[in-house]
């Protein structure tokens, strides 16, 4: 495990992780409907002791009066889920220990389910991207497909971690989604059978004298498998660079940084993160092992987070043509903490800007040249924008 490296780590997070369902304490608790809001409502300090006397009688109440069975550490844990539901953000959410564990294996490449990233767009959880070669890839799940139903259950007013929850399973097992697809009018149906799901991290692929790097998302692994693939261009005197983005839904904000350190000169500004009350920009340290070759970046509709920030920064600093459709935009950014007993937060902490000072949250990172994507056109022979890159870098 990696647990201990995740103290304190910074992502800028596409990844939706399950929250477990907080019940009416916890609704009641995280939105403050009883007499906590009444209690509060004279001030704007922090909670006391005192004030969490609500929750002690609450629970109290429930343990007297309700004829099941209570589990009292699903009951605290809910109280906590709800409070941080409360403020409103589908990234900043309480992990329970098992859900903080999954977290870490996720961004370690160790998954099991269909093999999709989602997020929120337009109120709705959407598809960000399908991993490469997963289940959901192959059933013909797209970027930006709204799920509005997952096996029983309509995603109108649930929140994303639930609706991952209930995504997610056991390899072998079977989970019907329904999707409503962007400029159709008529709803799509997906019954998928769950696995498990090998992601690879960086791909390094050629046509004719041009490299093509591919990377799939920014996890714990990237930086190395990164250095590795740009060694073997190096090593081949290759001139010609395309970065491949496309349906790289982010992870680690420092993977981003660590990516344009070796595509820009030493000192170059990468990103700026502006939290409560300060400002901290995010400059290369890397080895500029590609800082010569003509680059070409390839962007759409799943690429998001950090990958939106390393296709900012080349578009921003002119270091080569961003090819493709608009980014996810998703421009925030989330720290990792562990908590007692093996729990987490995953708490928004700053927005990030593109080195020009662009917000990209929900508005995304926009093509130098729009070039619209051909269904399953991924790395084949027809592919319009690794072949339009291609022109690019022939000029």
């Amino acid at each position: 495990m990696k647990s201990a490296k995740f103290a304190k780590t910074v992502f800028v997070l596409s990844l939706a992780v399950v929250v477990l369902a907080s019940g009416t304490i916890g609704y009641f608790l995280g939105n403050g409907r009883i007499n906590l809001k009444a209690d509060l409502s004279q001030r704007s300090g922090d909670l006391t002791d005192s004030d969490l006397k609500l929750f002690w009688e609450a629970y109290n109440k429930l343990k007297e009066s309700y004829l099941g069975s209570i589990d009292p550490q699903k009951y605290l844990y809910g109280a906590i889920g709800g409070g941080y539901s409360s403020v409103g953000d589908p990234y900043t959410v309480f992990l329970p220990p098992e859900l903080s564990e999954e977290f870490v294996k996720e961004l370690s490449g160790d998954l099991e389910g269909i093999g999709i990233k989602i997020g929120m767009l337009d109120g709705m959880p959407a598809v960000i991207a399908p991993l490469d070669d997963s289940p959901a890839q192959k059933a013909g799940l797209k970027p930006k497909d709204k799920i509005l139903k997952v096996d029983d259950t309509e995603t109108a007013g649930v929140t994303l971690d639930e609706v991952v929850s209930k995504i997610r399973g056991k390899a072998g097992t079977r989970v019907k989604i329904v999707v409503m697809r962007d400029g159709e009018g008529e709803t799509r149906s997906f019954e998928i059978e769950r696995a498990k799901i090998d992601v690879k991290t960086v791909e390094l692929g050629y046509k004719g004298d041009v490299a093509i790097i591919t990377l799939n998302e920014f996890g714990f692994e990237t930086k190395d498998e990164f250095l590795k693939a740009v060694q073997q261009v190096s090593d081949k005197n290759i001139s010609k660079v395309i970065l491949d983005l496309r349906n790289n839904p982010g992870g680690l904000l420092d993977g981003a940084v660590d990516i344009s350190g070796e595509i820009f000169s030493r000192d170059t500004l990468v990103v700026i993160e502006e939290g409560k009350g300060e400002k901290r920009e995010l400059k290369t340290s890397g080895n500029e092992t590609l800082k010569q070759v003509k680059l070409a970046v390839l962007i759409n509709g799943g690429t998001a987070s950090s990958a939106e920030i390393v296709a900012g920064a080349v578009r921003d600093h002119g270091r080569g043509k961003v090819i493709g459709q608009k980014t996810f935009g998703k421009g925030t950014v989330q720290q990792y903490e562990g908590l007692t007993g093996g729990s987490a937060a995953r708490i928004t902490v700053a927005k990030w800007l593109t080195p020009k000072g662009i917000n990209i949250d929900k508005n995304g990172i926009v093509p130098d040249i729009e070039v619209p994507e051909a269904q399953n056109a991924l790395f084949s022979d027809n592919d319009p924008l690794i072949n339009r890159a291609i022109e690019e870098l022939s000029k």
